[in-house]
């Protein structure tokens, strides 16, 4: 029975793993659009708010992939999705130094790049694995999962920008597609054939995607889902996008913006394990109304005190830990509403609207740069989403 256990334990451990190293990576190029930005800029010649459309186009074909994704899982396969995922963010990667236009750039950052990095979105690794750990694990697993996003921050961060100082950013985007082509053995590990493992009929699959989402949309709590997640892609955009720019307009070095970054990602990891933890204590739309609102003071207290190392790194250690902290409890309230077998699904399309909001954060953030020079539009937008997503939150009516 003890070696069993251990077994088991083991294996628990090896597939988290893995779904942490899918996650992570792909969310860690995502996270570091911002330190690209201006070296993407500079090597296409084209304007800082083009490269920020170009950006914010990506946001959105990030999120539409998702739900896509999600349904060609299911008529193809886990693996298919992951590989086919994986292959085109290595491409992206090359292709993004050699654009020299608009349209090429749209192309490769815009729509190849993003596709892939919705392949490895969190909702189609958690559908890899779930079949792979006892239920009475998922929920830890997931924590764990979320909670790798922040190693693209810790790790990727110092290392991509010493690299477009260094080698410019072919070296650079050269370096990102090593760790991407090395998760296809990992896909291929995880995705493996099961003996004795059956899948629900076709019938069934289909008629549940033709009305899934018009049934949970007449539901207020999946509706108030959507408004927060909303919010929560367009206050994350402006870190992934333009936070590593407006912290070297301090006075900051580049090195030391991207060491704050590191920091930012460390500081994710932790908020999203307490936010696990907290769920499992407390009712989640508390934790998730909560979150939101603390955004707000976050943000309006950074504005108000004066702009040195020390408020700088306390300011990105603050928002990671409010940043992906949001998963765990929208994640669980749509299980526990609709059940585990549609989290999948209607997570993709509440990751849609995130998706939506970072859209018209990415896009907007540029252009008030560029019509301004400040980024207290793009912020003050921020805090009042971030106000109505802790209001509509707290008015969840929880089971």
């Amino acid at each position: 029975m003890t070696t069993i256990r251990k077994n088991n334990l083991i294996s628990i451990l090896l597939v988290t793993t893995a779904s942490c190293l899918l996650y992570g990576i792909g969310s860690g190029i995502r996270s570091n659009y911002g330190i690209m930005l201006g070296a993407i800029s500079a090597s296409s010649g084209l304007a800082y708010s083009s490269v920020s459309f170009v950006l914010a186009v990506g946001q959105l074909v990030f999120g539409i992939m998702q739900p896509v994704f999600g349904i060609v899982a299911l008529k193809k396969s886990n693996l298919f999705v992951l590989c086919w995922g994986i292959l085109s963010m290595a491409a992206g990667l090359l292709m993004i130094p050699f654009c020299r236009s608009a349209w090429m750039l749209m192309i490769f950052l815009g729509i190849v790049l993003p596709a892939g990095t919705g392949a490895l979105s969190f909702g189609i690794v958690m559908g890899a694995i779930t079949p792979r750990i006892p239920a009475s694990s998922a929920s830890t697993v997931s924590g764990f999962v979320s909670a790798s996003s922040g190693i693209g921050s810790i790790i990727l961060s110092p290392v991509a920008q010493a690299l477009i100082a260094s080698s410019g950013l072919i070296g650079a985007m050269i370096f990102l597609s090593v760790p991407t082509l090395v998760l296809l053995p990992v896909a291929l590990w995880l995705c493996r054939p099961r003996t004795g493992q059956e899948s629900s009929p076709k019938d069934e699959r289909r008629e549940s995607m033709k009305e899934l989402f018009f049934n949970a949309i007449h539901s207020s709590t999946y509706r108030f889902l959507l408004i927060g997640f909303f919010t929560c892609g367009f206050h994350m955009a402006i870190i992934e996008t333009h936070l590593y720019t407006q912290i070297t307009t301090y006075g900051v070095s580049e090195k030391t913006a991207a060491y704050a970054f590191s920091i930012y990602g460390l500081a994710s990891i932790i908020g999203c394990v307490l936010s696990g933890a907290a769920c499992s204590r407390l009712q989640m739309k508390q934790v998730l109304g909560f979150l939101y609102g603390l955004r707000c003071i976050i943000v309006l207290t950074f504005f108000l005190v004066p702009k040195t190392l020390l408020t700088i790194y306390a300011f990105t250690i603050l928002l990671g830990m409010t940043g992906n902290s949001t998963v765990p409890p929208t994640s669980g309230l749509v299980s526990r509403t609709f059940g585990a077998a549609k989290l999948a699904t209607l997570f993709g399309i509440a990751f849609l609207s995130h998706q939506i909001g970072s859209f018209f954060s990415a896009w907007l953030g540029g252009v008030s740069i560029s019509a301004t020079g400040s980024y207290t539009f793009i912020w003050g937008t921020s805090v009042l989403l971030s106000a109505l997503a802790s209001f509509v939150s707290f008015r969840i009516k929880e089971a």
